[in-house]
C-alpha cells in the first residue's frame, strides 16, 4: 500500500512539474459571436421570442451555434385570461462565410397558464428542427435568418412551420 502511494505521489509531482510541455502550438484562435435577436414564429411555435445566440467559429466556413430564447404570448377569451410562455433552446451547424446554411435541432417547452379561479398550468414539449438561411458577418452588425422549423410534439404528432428573425451581432474581440 505504501509503495502504491509513493508511486502515485511521484507521478503527480512529475506531472505538476511538467505542466508547460505541449505537443503542438495552436495558431488558430477560436472566436465566438454574440447575437441578440427577435424571432417571429420559429422555435416558440406561436408569437415571437427574444433570443441570445452564441456562434463558435470552428473553421473558416464552419460554425456551431447555441441559442436560447423566451417569449410571452398573452391571450384571452370571455371566460379565461391566459398566456403562453415558450422557452426554446437549440444547437445548429452553420456552413458559409456571411451567408450560411443553418441546420439545427432544439427543445421547446411551451408553458400555458390560465388565470381563472385557482389557476391552471400545462406544458407542451416539442422538438423543432431548423433548415434555413442565416446572414451574419464575423465583424458584427445586422443579423437575419429565415427557416423552415417543423415540429415534432413529444406525443409524436408532426407540424410543418417556419420562422423569421432579425437582430444584431456584436463585434468579436
Amino acid at each position: 500500500m505504501k509503495q502504491l502511494l509513493s508511486i502515485i505521489l511521484c507521478l503527480s509531482f512529475t506531472l505538476l512539474m511538467n505542466n508547460n510541455c505541449f505537443a503542438q502550438e495552436s495558431t488558430y484562435e477560436l472566436k465566438g459571436l454574440h447575437t441578440v435577436y427577435v424571432e417571429i414564429y420559429g422555435n416558440a411555435f406561436e408569437g415571437y421570442t427574444i433570443g441570445y445566440d452564441y456562434a463558435l467559429k470552428l473553421h473558416e466556413r464552419h460554425k456551431l451555434s447555441f441559442k436560447c430564447g423566451f417569449g410571452f404570448v398573452p391571450q384571452s377569451d370571455k371566460i379565461f385570461n391566459f398566456f403562453d410562455l415558450p422557452i426554446a433552446t437549440e444547437i445548429s451547424y452553420l456552413y458559409g462565410k456571411e451567408h450560411h446554411l443553418e441546420l439545427g435541432v432544439g427543445v421547446t417547452c411551451n408553458a400555458n397558464f390560465w388565470s381563472s379561479k385557482g389557476g391552471f398550468y400545462r406544458a407542451d414539449w416539442l422538438t423543432p428542427f431548423r433548415i434555413g438561411y442565416r446572414f451574419q458577418k464575423d465583424d458584427g452588425g445586422l443579423f437575419l435568418k429565415a427557416a423552415a422549423t417543423p415540429f415534432i410534439w413529444w406525443n409524436l404528432s408532426f407540424m410543418p412551420w417556419f420562422g423569421v428573425g432579425l437582430g444584431y451581432t456584436f463585434k468579436s474581440r
